[in-house]
């Protein structure tokens, strides 16, 4: 089977957070089972290969960028690839007597990497409060990474006062310098070159700070130089702050991103648990058996990752390996690269009951919105939906005790795939949609959040009643939208750009090299996109 191959690219804090989950999410759910094999292709977005110890290494095809002060215990070249320190040694070329070395006092792994390492039986023993203790994304890794995946920015410490990396312009012109562009695309090329057939890239990118500058000129290369389809993820994290001139900023940021990433990117699509993104994030997005914390980055990036996980199954199937990513990218960036992420966590199966009872019961949609200020298109939408975890058995009773259901007319559909087929078309009405489905649930164990409530069973059903179970695995739906609700979107931003009376104000932007006239025409493109979405979908 051929693989057509991803490259994953994280930039930023909080992006980090997400990828961490979404990786942590992949590899718990390998199948190692040859009797029950996986039905995702994870060789296209993993990697295979070898240490110094001739040992083969299955790790993320993924390269990331933080900022200073952010990795605590991991090591910039992972572990994977460690060169013992005598055979370091030895590699010199001068007298190795005449060598002095430093070293600094290793970082303390936090208790949850702690117990990655101890036997099973002992990991169990030990219950580890993730949610009070989690300060950075390296403290919930589990995959190893690759010597070349894990990128620091120098020149920036994270949560500094003094020198913070958070305007647009200090992100691009990062990139312009030498040390940090010549690095970082060779390690770029490195990967396309292991590749036998690259479909393309994701790109998870913060666009409220520095790293939304990055993240465009990372991509105007990745186009520039390959010419792939690239699908990327503008993040916003999900806190409140107090209202003050770092909203517009954001907001600013924000705008310059998304006008680059229309020009450059295949097809994006903003991701937030906040409703508004700006100038505040707002109230959290409703799920009916979830309860997180949106002021967590550890648990609004969980969400995230999970809708990041399903929607892109559609191009991660084995069942369907000609599937690509360009194919999704087509389908939804007829009228403009934009799109809506939405996410149905879990999937609401209701205990003992069936699929074509729960479709038939289920008023309203079963989509949330997980872009900012945009809503899931009932109508008049195109949309790609992936749906896992629902098995053929829970489809409908057999004949004999059918009952009601035989009085239904999706009782005639045979598949999980086409009742679920005809039931998004009588939801969303003159809309197109692609559907994926695979049988495997969404496995769920620690280090992913308890989010759920009480009256979510074992295994993702949902019950009339308490029943404190550890949830173990659930169903999911996930999505990407476009549609005329988009336009409401771009009208806000907008609207928000529209208190800058002159970027002069903002002396960061223009004294480090964003021209007026730049600002102006990225307004111009928010009211564009605001007129073609709502013009195209009426």
């Amino acid at each position: 089977m051929t693989t057509r191959e991803i490259l994953t690219i994280q930039l930023g804090h909080y992006s980090n957070f997400i990828g961490t989950h979404w990786w942590n999410l992949q590899e718990n759910n390998f199948s190692y089972d040859p009797n029950n094999p996986s039905e995702i292709n994870h060789d296209v977005l993993y990697r295979e290969g070898e240490n110094f110890k001739k040992q083969v290494t299955f790790c993320p095809r993924l390269l990331l960028v933080d900022l200073k002060g952010t990795l605590g215990y991991l090591k910039e070249s992972g572990t994977l690839y460690d060169v013992p320190q005598h055979e370091e040694l030895s590699s010199l070329l001068w007298d190795e007597q005449n060598v002095e070395i430093k070293e600094e006092n290793p970082c303390s792994k936090p208790a949850f990497i702690e117990s990655l390492d101890k036997s099973a039986e002992a990991a169990q023993l030990q219950e580890i409060d993730l949610e009070n203790s989690v300060n950075t994304w390296v403290d919930y890794l589990v995959p190893r990474f690759h010597s070349r995946t894990v990128n620091t920015i120098k020149e920036y410490e994270h949560n500094s006062s003094d020198h913070q990396f958070d305007i647009y312009t200090y992100g691009r012109n990062l990139w312009k310098k030498e040390q940090f562009s010549d690095d970082f695309t060779d390690k770029i090329r490195a990967y396309v070159e292991e590749c036998d057939l690259m479909q393309g890239f994701q790109v998870l990118v913060d666009s409220t700070d520095g790293f939304s500058g990055l993240g465009v000129s990372c991509i105007q290369h990745l186009r520039d130089e390959y010419g792939k389809s690239i699908i990327t993820f503008p993040s916003i994290d999900g806190r409140n702050t107090d209202s003050s001139t770092s909203d517009i900023i954001k907001a600013i940021n924000i705008a310059l991103c998304w006008q680059q990433l229309e020009e450059y990117s295949s097809l994006f699509s903003p991701i937030c648990c906040g409703q508004s993104g700006w100038p505040q994030i707002g109230l959290p997005r409703n799920f009916d058996n979830l309860n997180y914390e949106l002021e967590l980055k550890y648990h609004t990036s969980s969400i995230l990752a999970t809708a990041l996980d399903t929607l892109s199954l559609r191009y991660r199937r084995k069942e369907y390996a000609n599937v690509v990513l360009s194919d999704l990218c087509a389908d939804l960036s007829y009228n403009g690269k934009a799109a809506i992420t939405s996410l149905s966590l879990p999937f609401p199966m209701t205990v003992k009951r069936d699929l074509i009872d729960v479709l038939d019961d289920y008023e309203g949609s079963m989509l949330t919105s997980l872009t900012p200020s945009c809503d899931v298109p009932i109508d008049k939408s195109m949309q790609s939906i992936a749906l896992r975890g629902i098995p053929e058995d829970r489809l409908k009773r057999p004949m004999d005790k059918a009952n009601k259901q035989m009085s239904k007319p999706a009782y005639r559909c045979s598949t999980v795939h086409e009742m679920m087929t005809c039931y998004l078309a009588y939801v969303y009405q003159s809309s197109a949609t692609y559907l994926s489905t695979i049988e495997s649930s969404l496995k769920i164990k620690p280090p992913y959040p308890k989010v759920f409530n009480n009256n979510v069973t074992e295994t993702g059903d949902i019950a009339g009643w308490p029943v404190a179970e550890e949830v173990r695995s659930v169903p999911v739906m996930a999505g990407l939208h476009t549609g005329k609700s988009l336009g409401s979107m771009f009208e806000l931003l907008h609207n928000q750009l529209m208190r800058v009376r002159s970027i002069n104000r903002f002396h960061a932007f223009t004294d480090s090299g964003l021209d007026v006239n730049e600002f102006h025409d990225c307004c111009n493109y928010l009211l564009d996109r605001k007129e073609a979405y709502e013009d195209h979908y009426i």
